[in-house]
């Protein structure tokens, strides 16, 4: 049995030492590399006044085994995610269930004031799923585990005729025409790269286009402050290849994004826009089948469209799965 040496980060200095560790370690973790980035969970673990930092570590032999980035809600003296959304887990290398509970348990019990743990928005192959059994069967905790949400995705063949194929012909024979019409008129289809373009151009990117494409219905304009996170988080996100960018150009003008968040398995359809001036082209479209397209070419089998009831979703999607919430308490 692995020896592990638990550590506990409470401030963001503390956690800056550890930031080598945390990308070496996310590097080859099957968890979402945008969501359970230290980036991420820095520009969140201070959303709200009552939330305090809370990092949870476990090393032997000075390597990171796995990373717990939780906060402290003095709110309601519960431990939880900072974030409520998109996916969340904890960050190691292997589903080692013994690991994950010993580390679930460590951060309740050494929770100053808190006898209780809530982590939402968790897979059903996530790291803590793994650990839900040992924790049920550990006499100090009662232990809960209950589904908030379903997500849609698309499990993936080998090829994106396959795909295609896989599909109402009414709805493939309409991709394909969305997909001629963009490359006839002389528009690109591409993946932004960030040796070629500049990662600090991608928020501005990304809030432009999102208000182009949803008004005043925009998060961005509906709550300016949002504005923050993009600019802190994605930058460093997409030079590390934590994020991926598909983009719509005409010539050097993107002028249709579409951010996705990678994990071993897949990717993830996060947040994009377009420019009205290309709206007779259904970019989302054209963009999705382009994001699907690259997932298969990088060999991975699923292109998660996660939360929300929009019906465009079922035209894309074969499957849907659970997301759960896990609460312990002392």
């Amino acid at each position: 049995m692995i020896q592990s040496e638990w550590k506990v980060y409470s401030t963001q200095e503390q956690i800056g030492e550890i930031a080598l560790a945390w990308d070496e370690l996310l590097a080859v973790s099957p968890c979402n590399r945008t969501f359970s980035s230290r980036e991420w969970y820095t520009a969140s673990c201070t959303r709200l006044s009552s939330f305090s930092p809370y990092v949870v570590a476990a090393f032997c032999g000075g390597k990171a085994l796995c990373i717990l980035a939780l906060v402290i809600d003095s709110a309601d003296n519960t431990v939880k995610f900072p974030h409520h959304c998109d996916f969340n887990d904890v960050v190691a290398e292997d589903t080692d269930p013994v690991l994950i509970a010993d580390g679930l348990s460590y951060a309740l019990a050494n929770a100053q004031g808190c006898r209780r743990m809530v982590l939402s928005r968790l897979r059903p192959d996530s790291h803590c799923a793994q650990a839900v059994p040992l924790l049920r069967a550990r006499s100090k905790f009662e232990c809960d585990w209950r589904e908030i949400d379903r997500y849609r995705r698309a499990c993936l063949p080998e090829s994106f005729e396959s795909y295609l194929n896989s599909r109402s012909r009414a709805f493939r024979m309409d991709v394909r025409r969305k997909l001629r019409d963009v490359e006839n008129d002389g528009l690109v289809l591409c993946e932004l790269d960030p040796d070629t373009f500049p990662p600090s151009s991608i928020p501005e990117l990304l809030i432009t286009l999102s208000m182009a494409r949803h008004g005043d219905r925009c998060s961005f304009i509906q709550a300016p402050s949002r504005e923050e996170f993009p600019r802190y988080v994605l930058p460093p996100l997409f030079r590390k290849h934590h994020i991926r960018a598909f983009a719509l150009l005409q010539g050097q003008r993107v002028l249709g994004l579409n951010l996705c968040a990678p994990s071993a398995c897949g990717l993830a359809a996060w947040n994009g826009g377009f420019a009205s001036e290309i709206k007779r082209y259904s970019p989302g479209t054209a963009l999705f089948a382009f994001g699907i397209q690259q997932a298969i070419v990088s060999g991975l089998r699923e292109f998660d469209f996660m939360r929300g009831p929009q019906a465009y979703k079922s035209h894309w999607t074969n499957s849907d799965y659970a997301i759960s919430e896990l609460e312990l308490r002392l």
